[in-house]
């Protein structure tokens, strides 16, 4: 029997992700990394809502398996970031609101011009973002992570600048910085 449920489980992880785009260890570097980040910025206690430390990750239809995996991944590893508690939201693209914002943003795959809007909007009210694909840090996102060999935390020094965050400077020394083209 619990054989039978290993084995589902592992056919459906295969399952999801064989037409997909999606690397299931790249989301559980992100799962682990992209919260703890959150921390790093100064003013993160401004950005709280009810008390609570909010990620949201906004996505397109097509990806909301993917959506409830990362969601999965960021529970089980965080109940909470400091003392206070971790709420993990998703959030379809078409339904952003630039009125109703979160703490930080994990940007799933999706269209240019959409990341683009979003980023700027993100940027000018100072929340950070984290991008699944490396090439949305050419479209205002501030975060991203290059799996190699080694593990890389890529930061778009202008998009942070332009978002006016202001990180601890432990980030500096950990992060590569990303000069915009």
């Amino acid at each position: 029997m619990i054989f039978k449920k290993i084995f589902f489980i592992i056919f459906l992880q295969f399952s999801l992700f064989a037409n997909s785009v999606y690397n299931i260890n790249f989301l559980d570097f992100q799962a682990k990394v992209f919260p703890k980040i959150i921390l790093l910025d100064n003013n993160f206690e401004d950005k709280l809502l009810e008390n609570s430390v909010v990620l949201t990750i906004l996505y397109e239809e097509i990806d909301y398996s993917v959506v409830e995996i990362l969601k999965d991944k960021i529970e089980k590893e965080y109940k909470s970031l400091k003392d206070y508690n971790l709420k993990v939201n998703s959030l379809k693209y078409s339904e952003f609101n630039r009125n109703k914002l979160s703490t930080a943003y994990i940007l799933l795959l999706g269209k240019d011009e959409k990341i683009l809007e979003i980023s700027k909007i993100l940027s000018s009210n100072s929340r950070l973002t984290f991008a699944y694909d490396n090439n949305y840090l050419d479209l205002g996102v501030i975060f991203g992570l290059s799996i190699t060999s080694k593990v890389d935390i890529l930061l778009n020094i202008e998009a942070l600048k332009n978002s006016k965050i202001e990180l601890q400077n432990s980030i500096f020394s950990v992060v590569k910085i990303r000069w915009e083209i």
